[in-house]
């Protein structure tokens, strides 16, 4: 789901249908971002054991009640906002109320607004593993090289005791 973020998980869609029914019998939602970091393979800590296999992410809870945005600036606004984030480089006509282009698809078109009230942040980066174990996923990691396995290696390393700069062999 598209979305965009000011202290509110702001998102267009349709003005029917299953989401649209739901929050009008009950505002109440959750909303979920997972980021997966890294597939870790189970032979980066065990040669045999396929239960080493793991994931590294990183992820967001939103919980709150939802609202219908129905104010034509307002709702322009959002749109606006979603436009600015998925095409930074512009190149469309920006979305006015009383822009003939956009008069047909306005009213077609829903803006909603998750108000939050909790949020619950989780990230693993394998701390749940040995700090053996963790040092050798790292040297594996940043054996394989990828850009997103050194990154993820880094943030691992500020996991240990100490926030050695290096595995240990």
């Amino acid at each position: 789901m598209n979305f965009v973020f000011d202290g509110r998980i702001l998102w267009h869609g349709a003005v029917a249908g299953e989401r649209y029914e739901c929050l009008q019998q009950d505002p109440r939602a959750t909303f979920a971002v997972v980021s997966v970091q890294r597939y870790i393979p189970s032979h980066f800590a065990s040669e045999e054991n396929a239960a080493a296999a793991t994931t590294a992410f990183k992820s967001v809870q939103v919980r709150g009640k939802c609202r219908a945005i129905d104010d034509p600036e307002e709702k322009c606004a959002v749109l606006n906002q979603l436009m600015q984030k998925y095409q930074p480089e512009g190149r469309y006509k920006k979305i006015s109320p009383g822009d003939p282009l956009y008069l047909k698809v306005l009213p077609a078109t829903g803006v909603y607004a998750l108000m939050v009230e909790e949020i619950i942040g989780k990230f693993k980066l394998v701390q749940n593993k040995s700090e053996a174990d963790r040092r050798k996923i790292v040297a594996q990691l940043q054996e394989r090289g990828a850009p997103a396995d050194l990154i993820i290696s880094e943030e691992i390393l500020k996991t240990l005791k100490g926030n050695e700069d290096q595995p240990k062999s």
